[in-house]
């Protein structure tokens, strides 16, 4: 059976294009680095001098940036050259790192903010995956780059940890040279792709229709026709990006701060869920591809629930562990979820899609981090973990019991 899983998996990496898997060794390189920071940024701001609300308004401007380029990116994918717009997207991420190793205040990190949120968008994979992949294998291909590929960054928030110790512990002089690793990193990975990855191939359009011609306005005219239930879509989705933006500034601060946490503890915690999305991604993705993306949402939703309770009544650090490590599945929802996305609507419409709906997401995100620090020291911290439940239960899931199952759509078409 080993074999026969392992076989699976290579004749799916195999079938997949050149492009779709240079970008995913990128994203192997990249993850790992981005794990490095990723359980201490929000930490590192807090030490700056930023308040529970600070970190909030300092979060809220990735929901800014987004809503701002999310549209006009998703027109110029349609028609530009997407390699080109990649490129540029990881090359301004690469500033990124510097800025926050530079930084003597919480403030100064609020421009990085902006540009993180921009490179990213410019610099997603999403397109160039939702182009890519066909739907029988596109959870199964994305499972191969967000789980198999994720083992070395398990050794990224521990490695993290014993950076931080012998550069002084959990400070702000301490926490610099994470910054400075991830700056050179990403560096060597913008040199990477500029010389590997090739020009993007699109879907052929259909005779007649002049992609550079259309205007920006009437160009978004038809992605509502064209789609299935988009409107209910876009809801649910920025119900989901309002909830797990809203969580995730103020998570490792909850463990940092309310659980007193150490660096190797958050390491620890950081850890527990890239290991069960190891473990869980190819299975999960696979079980998605056979039977649909709908069932599987409605097994992992719960799942983050009990990771919230967890990890709010958690009396012991390895409790604490336990509601990291099933925290793990509200990412693997995300990629269900982002698989969903790309099949409500054809191909030629992705780039367009992916905008509007990102607009629409950062719009609902400029708040949510801001909304998180007000109830954070108002409420209390542990209602931030407690809200989404109530919040999914009476919106989102019957919100995604309206919605089509979009794999058997694919195999009915």
């Amino acid at each position: 059976m080993r074999n026969t899983y392992i076989k699976e998996m290579i004749d799916v990496w195999k079938r997949q294009k050149r492009n779709w898997k240079i970008i995913a060794i990128r994203q192997v390189f990249n993850r790992f680095f981005n794990e490095i920071v990723r359980s201490y940024s929000n930490i590192y701001i807090t030490l700056l001098g930023a308040s529970p609300v600070d970190l909030g308004i300092v979060n809220s401007f990735t929901g800014i940036s987004n809503a701002l380029i999310s549209v006009p990116l998703g027109w110029f994918q349609d028609r530009y050259s997407i390699r080109k717009i990649f490129i540029m997207g990881i090359g301004l991420l690469a500033i990124v790192p510097i800025i926050y190793a530079t930084a003597s205040s919480w403030q100064i990190i609020i421009p990085a903010m902006v540009l993180a949120a921009l490179a990213r968008k410019e610099g997603s994979c999403l397109i160039i995956c939702n182009i890519s992949l066909d739907n029988e294998d596109r959870l199964t291909a994305k499972s191969i780059c967000e789980g198999i590929g994720r083992i070395p960054a398990l050794l990224a928030p521990i490695t993290a940890a014993y950076i931080i110790s012998v550069s002084g512990g959990m400070n702000v002089n301490g926490l610099r040279p994470i910054f400075w690793i991830q700056f050179i990193a990403s560096f060597i990975m913008f040199l990477f792709i500029l010389t590997q990855l090739k020009e993007i191939e699109r879907p052929q359009l259909h005779r007649g229709y002049d992609k550079k011609s259309e205007g920006f306005f009437n160009s978004f005219r038809d992605i509502f026709r064209k789609g299935v239930k988009l409107k209910r879509w876009v809801l649910f989705s920025s119900i989901s990006s309002f909830l797990m933006m809203m969580m995730r500034a103020f998570r490792y601060n909850y463990a940092f701060e309310i659980k007193h946490a150490d660096q190797y503890m958050i390491g620890l915690l950081a850890t527990a869920s890239v290991l069960l999305q190891i473990f869980m991604y190819t299975p999960i993705g696979k079980l998605s591809d056979k039977i649909g993306r709908k069932k599987i949402l409605y097994i992992l939703i719960p799942l983050v629930w009990i990771s919230n309770l967890l990890y709010v009544f958690s009396p012991s650090n390895e409790i604490l562990l336990i509601a990291a490590f099933l925290n793990g599945f509200q990412l693997i929802s995300m990629v269900v979820q982002n698989a969903m996305t790309a099949e409500l609507i054809p191909p030629e419409y992705m780039g367009r899609w992916i905008g509007l709906l990102g607009l629409f997401i950062g719009l609902i995100d400029i708040p949510a981090p801001i909304i998180g620090g007000l109830i954070w020291e108002n409420i209390g911290p542990e209602f931030i973990f407690i809200i989404p439940i109530i919040i999914d239960i009476l919106i989102r899931l019957p919100l995604l019991y309206t919605m089509p199952e979009t794999v058997m759509r694919a195999r009915q078409s």
